[in-house]
């Protein structure tokens, strides 16, 4: 399987094409609109083919009753992205729209640009390629009971013929929560197949006081196994060191494949983090397994165990994370989580941390 970096070189002469979706005015009044509970196709291509760009906008939702925060989140994952493959049934991305583009915090990320994705004033654009065999079906689709002002476009190149070391890209997202307490050993993420993963985009939220600044929580190792491994094959320790940063998440910082897009360390605290691969793709055969162990951290500091084991068994030490990955493999779909409803996903906390 050939690496993103390899599928630009893919090119023909008078190959390129591009696909609309969302403006039903102007030029394009045949155009579905992102109406409330609705889905709408920005593309539907024939293949092989390989689609080099999704650009959409950062949608626009008209509403007196509502705040600016409530708008932002709305938009942000009231709006699932879903990109089907070869007439498949189920979906290879599924993605809340602004956590596809590590708009991470419910939209609260500042501009950003990588190779990859990027935040741009106003819009949101995706420059990895999504190569295919037979078809591709990009569509967004509406949970919000409001209408949304959406213009989207697909570019594509038509390939001559289909390569089979070619693998397909997948995006996935899961929102949870737990007590984080000392002997944490918690299971993130988890793929069956033939692949490599690319990259990965967290948002992190807890307004447990303990944590503030994200003490503690920062420093799980962060447990990669490949192939059903028993050992870690990478055991990067601490999030803060995986994600390219040291010594914590101490202020904003917008890099080519690793940035903090917003932080808040002060009670409540947020952090929307990412971090992609190039060259250094993570490649497994059968499978991929990521998980987070903080039971090796400040054993030696009683206090702070006690303070902790407290606090857990007071029903608080919450900590909230919003996960998205993104890879290639070779098979067709994926055993997406389920998403939450969307009250829950729009919540900037799904479990809030009562201290009395």
């Amino acid at each position: 399987m050939i690496s993103w970096r390899d599928l630009p070189r893919l090119k023909t002469q008078s190959s390129f094409g591009s696909c609309n979706g969302g403006w039903a005015y102007d030029a394009y009044p045949d155009l579905e609109p992102l109406n409330a509970k609705s889905n709408i196709n920005i593309a539907n291509i024939s293949g092989p083919a390989v689609i080099t760009n999704f650009h959409s906008t950062q949608h626009f939702i008209s509403h007196d009753k509502l705040s600016s925060h409530e708008r932002k989140a709305l938009a942000a994952r009231g709006i699932i992205l879903e990109i089907y493959y070869n007439d498949s049934k189920t979906p290879s991305v599924m993605v809340p729209l602004g956590d596809f583009f590590a708009d991470g915090c419910n939209g609260k990320a500042m501009h950003f640009t990588t190779p990859f994705v990027e935040k741009a004033p106003e819009s949101y654009n995706c420059f990895i390629p999504m190569p295919f065999e037979g078809s591709a079906r990009v569509m967004l689709r509406n949970d919000t009971p409001y209408n949304f002002a959406n213009y989207s476009f697909v570019e594509f190149e038509k390939l001559p013929t289909w390569d089979k070391d070619l693998g397909y890209f997948h995006a996935t997202w899961k929102r949870f929560a737990f007590q984080l307490h000392g002997k944490t050993d918690e299971h993130f993420f988890h793929i069956d197949g033939c692949g490599h993963l690319i990259g990965r985009a967290w948002s992190v939220c807890t307004d447990e006081p303990l944590f503030n600044g994200f003490s503690f929580v920062m420093e799980g190792n962060n447990e990669v196994r490949i192939d059903g491994s028993e050992n870690p094959v990478a055991d990067y320790l601490g999030t803060e060191d995986s994600f390219g940063f040291s010594w914590g998440f101490q202020k904003p910082f917008a890099g080519v494949y690793n940035g903090i897009n917003f932080i808040q360390n002060e009670t409540p605290s947020m952090l929307s983090i990412y971090r992609f691969h190039g060259a250094n793709a993570i490649r497994f055969n059968s499978s991929f397994d990521l998980r987070v162990d903080w039971s090796h951290e400040f054993k030696n500091n009683k206090d702070f165990q006690k303070r902790l084991e407290d606090i857990y068994n007071q029903g608080n030490g919450w900590i909230d994370y919003a996960t998205t990955y993104y890879w290639y493999q070779k098979e067709i779909g994926f055993q997406h989580e389920p998403l939450l409803p969307l009250d829950e996903r729009v919540k900037e906390f799904l479990k809030s941390n009562k201290h009395y």
